[in-house]
C-alpha cells in the first residue's frame, strides 16, 4: 500500500522510546557508570607501574578491568533489548494497522481484511508477592496468520478501544445480517445460529440455555437443567458480538 507512506498514522504506540530523554537519563549515567571502574583501574595501573614495576600494575589493575569489562557487557545487552523495544510498534491509520516486530518485515492489515479479534488476561503468580497479569490481542485475517500484539503494548491507552471500534463496525452488520439469514456464525470455540449454539462435542438449541455471563476469564453458559458449561475466552473471537447475537435468542 503506497497510500500508508503518504498518510500519517493517527497514533503510534511504541513499546518503548528510544529518544534523547533515554540517552541522557539512561544511557548518559550507564556509560559513566562502565567508565569509572575502568578509569580507576587505569589510574592503578599507571601508579604501580611508575612505583612499583610490571607486575604491580598487572596486579592492581586487573580486577576493575574486569568489572568494567562486565558491566560493558551489561550495557550491551541492555542496550539490544531497547532497540528491540523501541523496534516493537504499532501505528493506526484511517485504512487499517501496521505493525513491525524486530527482525521482521514490516506487515499492515486492512480493516476489512481482519475477520476477528481475540482479547483476553493470563494471570501468572510465581509467589505470593509476585503477581503478574498479561493482558493479549489477537487479530485474525483469512489472508496472513494471527497477529498476536505484544502484552506490554495492549496496556497503552486506547489501542484495543479503537482497533475494536474499526473492526466491529464492519463485521458487526455482516454477522448480524448472516445470522439473521440462518447461516452457522463460527465464533472461535463456539458457533452460533437461529436454531442453536454450537460446541465441539455438544450442541445447545436455544429453548435449553437459560442465560450467560462472563467470569473469571471464561464465558458462562446457563443451562435450564442448572448445569453450567464454561468456555475460556481466549477460544473465542469476536466476544462482544458473540454475546450481543445470543442476548437476541434467550
Amino acid at each position: 500500500m503506497k497510500r500508508s507512506k503518504n498518510i500519517k498514522p493517527l497514533a503510534e504506540y511504541r513499546l518503548q522510546d528510544l529518544g534523547w530523554k533515554a540517552i541522557f537519563q539512561v544511557f548518559l549515567p550507564a556509560i559513566l557508570l562502565v567508565l569509572s571502574p575502568l578509569t580507576y583501574g587505569l589510574w592503578r595501573t599507571l601508579y604501580g607501574y611508575s612505583n612499583y614495576g610490571p607486575a604491580a600494575a598487572y596486579q592492581w589493575g586487573r580486577l576493575w578491568f574486569y568489572i568494567s569489562g562486565i558491566l560493558v557487557i551489561l550495557l550491551l545487552l541492555y542496550t539490544l533489548r531497547r532497540l528491540i523495544r523501541s523496534h516493537t510498534w504499532i501505528r493506526i491509520f484511517p485504512w487499517g494497522i501496521q505493525y513491525h516486530l524486530p527482525l521482521r518485515r514490516k506487515k499492515q492489515l486492512k480493516w476489512e481484511e481482519i475477520s476477528g479479534i481475540s482479547t483476553y488476561s493470563i494471570n501468572k503468580s510465581f509467589t505470593p508477592l509476585i503477581n503478574r497479569t498479561k493482558n493479549y490481542l489477537v487479530l485474525y485475517s483469512r489472508k496472513f496468520r494471527p497477529f498476536v500484539c505484544h502484552p506490554e503494548l495492549t496496556k497503552r491507552p486506547g489501542l484495543i478501544k479503537v482497533i475494536k471500534k474499526q473492526v466491529y463496525q464492519i463485521l458487526r452488520p455482516k454477522l448480524t445480517q448472516a445470522f439473521k439469514d440462518g447461516k452457522t456464525i463460527p465464533f472461535g470455540g463456539l458457533s452460533i445460529s437461529k436454531e442453536k449454539a454450537v460446541l465441539p462435542s455438544t450442541e445447545i438449541p436455544w429453548e435449553f440455555l437459560a442465560g450467560i455471563s462472563i467470569e473469571k476469564g471464561n464465558l458462562m453458559i446457563r443451562l435450564t437443567a442448572g448445569n453450567v458449561i464454561q468456555i475460556p475466552i481466549r477460544n473465542l473471537i469476536n466476544l462482544e458480538i458473540l454475546v450481543q447475537l445470543i442476548k437476541t435468542e434467550i
